[in-house]
């Protein structure tokens, strides 16, 4: 038999749990309204159904690793030390984070399209790395917040899935 659920709490979606039941057991209508999970159904000698939540997303984004490309535009004032320290911590953390493949290319100092903090200018570098998807987020997080003693370094950033 096979049993529907609905999944997720923002949109919910239509996912279909395969359950085993015995001659004892009914299938009982189920809507679960968790974030990523699927349910999954299971009798038991007694007659009742148990329902057990499994999330869907780590065991899918485990195997697979994802092609980004991260752009940053940096402060066109700073020094080659102070440009390679900040380059140095963003390839850290995401080392740090499980990617691999990290590439790093210095585009250099390039006109803006319009001035950001008063600067024309922009020192841009563009990442291309393997990572899983949940680095995605932690990564947004460290370049719109900034670290003491370096509010202004990062003018722009951007993040693609190639």
């Amino acid at each position: 038999m096979v049993a529907t659920a609905l999944v997720g709490s923002h949109a919910p979606t239509r996912t279909v749990c395969k359950a085993n039941f015995t001659a004892q057991a009914r299938l009982v209508p189920a809507v679960v309204r968790t974030t990523p999970l699927m349910a999954t159904f299971s009798s038991r000698a007694c007659g009742r159904v148990v329902c057990q939540a499994v999330n869907v997303n780590a065991a899918a984004s485990a195997a697979e690793k994802v092609s980004y490309e991260t752009m940053v535009v940096l402060r066109p004032d700073l020094t080659d030390e102070q440009r390679d320290s900040e380059l140095a911590k963003f390839e850290a953390f995401l080392q740090k984070s499980g990617a691999e493949e990290i590439q790093v290319t210095i585009r250099g100092r390039q006109r803006l399209a319009y001035p950001i903090k008063t600067f024309a200018d922009g020192i841009y570098v563009l990442y291309t790395y393997d990572a899983d998807p949940q680095v995605v987020a932690p990564v947004q997080k460290l370049l719109s917040t900034p670290t003491a003693g370096a509010e202004l370094n990062v003018l722009r950033h951007m993040t693609f899935r190639i």
